[in-house]
């Protein structure tokens, strides 16, 4: 799934509205993980090549992913530096102790795993009291939405080319939006701010800042 899907094909996508999109959630999460202290340990959970951590030059950065091939192409994409650690591991059962992160950085993974809420407690176990989490995901009832009318019109393949219809076939385990969200993560978690990406008006994905309640 990961070499079929990775996000690599969005980034260098010939769309260009795809392309920025995935630009805007890319700087939109640098906005609020940044600046990092060099004593700041960072998880960075699903984090699939490594596209987003290379811009993390500080700190203790953990990239886990449950993809051998993903860590294996995240270590080729950002070298052998003493602040990259990796880890191939499952988000539901993260090997790491209690409060050891500082900031967690988690986009576009929620969507993909087994059980959102489990995941969601695992990153509030390992994370710090009052420490912040950064997660993205795709707003996928609006994404639905917009796919269908293009597919009505006959010109989804041509704006889209390479992108699958229905993405909840088998890369998508559900289909994700911010009601899923804050259901999943009322219990343990404290939205501090939502922000809709590329806009506010028009939010095909959502970015929210989370504290430990």
């Amino acid at each position: 799934m990961f070499c079929k899907y990775n996000n690599e094909r969005v980034y260098n996508h010939p769309n260009l509205i795809i392309r920025f999109v995935e630009s805007m959630r890319v700087k939109q999460l640098l906005n609020h993980l940044l600046p990092i202290k060099d004593s700041d340990k960072i998880l960075a959970a699903g984090s699939g090549e490594g596209h987003i951590e290379r811009y993390l030059k500080n700190g203790e950065v953990s990239l886990i992913d449950i993809s051998k091939e993903a860590i294996r192409r995240a270590k080729d994409n950002l070298g052998v530096q003493n602040n990259y650690k990796f880890i191939v591991g499952d988000l539901e059962k993260i090997p790491v102790r209690d409060n050891y992160f500082d900031k967690v950085e988690c986009s576009e993974v929620i969507e993909h795993v087994m059980s959102p809420k489990k995941m969601l407690k695992e990153l509030c176990r390992v994370l710090k009291p009052n420490g912040t989490m950064v997660i993205t995901f795709p707003n996928e009832p609006l994404i639905n939405y917009l796919k269908g009318a293009l597919i009505k019109l006959h010109l989804f393949n041509y704006f889209f080319p390479n992108i699958p219809r229905d993405m909840t076939e088998e890369w998508h385990l559900r289909a994700y939006d911010l009601r899923s969200f804050k259901k999943d993560s009322e219990s343990r978690w404290r939205l501090v701010d939502i922000k809709g990406i590329p806009f506010s008006f028009f939010p095909v994905r959502y970015l929210v800042v989370c504290r430990k309640k």
